[in-house]
């Protein structure tokens, strides 16, 4: 059970020091729009691709580091996906596009937690999708995208031992499976929710990763995601499951 652990990773998270606790000071927004075909703009454009991510004031490498990732993600698109969707649109007099828009979740001394909302209209089909993205502010990983295993503290910020590091992505789902599938349990007994009536505990590990889909809420509890119709109607929209810390620590 490893509680000793748990109890000391939970206490050094309450004890931090509150004079840290602001988090990253965000200055404004990364934002921008491109329209296709080139040449093209908001009104004649086939293909519209509007982004918004955070924008930290540059108080030092941590800060850079993040805006840098979104950074990346923009230049990413813009070189990559946005002429690879263009190509798939058949000439049509409804404009496609793809927003993204984003909300920071949770911002103190340990961690600056972003949910990504990608919001998609291609041809005829309406698509959402949400993606987390919990960055460590202390540390040797400070400024970088963690996943589970780091956050629980089964994995060293410097573990580059790839067996190492699959076996606790391993531990980490398992723990996140079994909790989430009770919740789903719960639910479907008590019709609270249009699970698949044939919605099993394999389907769910396989339109589920709790390793990347998370996000921390304010304070600093995990908020892991599935996305909209993978799993239940698809008028439920994107399921959300909250667990405390303390909760998670207490089950390894």
């Amino acid at each position: 059970m490893r509680r000793w652990m748990s109890l000391f990773l939970l206490l050094s998270l309450l004890l931090a020091p509150s004079a840290l606790a602001e988090g990253m000071q965000v200055s404004g927004e990364n934002t921008g729009e491109v329209y296709c075909p080139d040449g093209s703009d908001a009104q004649t454009a086939q293909y519209v691709y509007r982004y918004s991510y955070p924008l930290l004031e540059d108080t030092g490498e941590t800060a850079r580091m993040i805006n840098d990732f979104y950074d990346y993600l923009v230049s990413d698109a813009k070189d990559f996906l946005i002429p690879m969707t263009f190509e798939t649109l058949n000439s049509a007099e409804i404009q496609s596009y793809t927003a993204i828009t984003s909300q920071v979740m949770c911002n103190n001394d340990q961690y600056f937690s972003v949910l990504v909302n990608t919001e998609s209209f291609i041809g005829a089909e309406t698509n959402q999708v949400l993606a987390g993205h919990t960055f460590a502010l202390q540390g040797a990983k400070a400024g970088t995208c963690i996943s589970l295993p780091y956050f629980l503290g089964l994995l060293e910020a410097d573990e580059s031992d790839p067996w190492m590091q699959d076996r606790a992505t391993a531990k980490a789902n398992e723990l996140v499976y079994g909790l989430v599938w009770s919740i789903i349990e719960e639910q479907k007994a008590e019709g609270l929710v249009a699970y698949y009536d044939d919605l099993t505990r394999e389907e769910l590990e396989a339109q589920f990763y709790p390793e990347e889909d998370f996000y921390l809420d304010e304070s600093g509890n995990p908020v892991f995601y599935v996305q909209s119709s993978y799993i239940a109607s698809s008028a439920e929209g994107v399921l959300t499951f909250p667990f405390t810390l303390e909760e998670l620590l207490d089950e390894l």
